[in-house]
Order: C-alpha cells, then sequence, then structure tokens
C-alpha cells in the first residue's frame, strides 16, 4: 500500500478499534502512572504509556494497585 492509502485505512481502523491501526507497528512501554480509580476492591491502579515506532502512543491498563 501507498503511504496515503495506508493512513486512510489507518483511519478507518481507528474508528472500529481504537488505538488499533491496519498495518503493523512495534510499540513497547514507556512508563507508568498511579491512576485514583476503582479497581477489584483496591482504590488505585497502574496504567502504562505505550511509544510506538510511527511516533503514536496510547495508555494501556496495567494491573490493580501501585
Amino acid at each position: 500500500m501507498t503511504k496515503f492509502t495506508r493512513a486512510i485505512a489507518d483511519r478507518l481502523v481507528e474508528r472500529l478499534v481504537p488505538a488499533g491501526t491496519a498495518h503493523a507497528v512495534a510499540c513497547h512501554k514507556a512508563g507508568s502512572k498511579c491512576i485514583n480509580g476503582s479497581c477489584a476492591g483496591q482504590s488505585k491502579y497502574t496504567q502504562y504509556r505505550m511509544n510506538c515506532d510511527d511516533g503514536s502512543y496510547y495508555y494501556a491498563f496495567g494491573h490493580c494497585g501501585c
């Protein structure tokens, strides 16, 4: 696919699956933070920031507790 076509496909996929892309992008954990919120009887949970090779990022649930 051309870069333009891939960008359009990514936008369509992002509407259907947030943080998803139509082509493979490698992402890795870049850090974490403690979030106040109910989680399996605990008052906080850990959230990870995931940085991707294409310059995008997203936040992923880590685990209950910090």
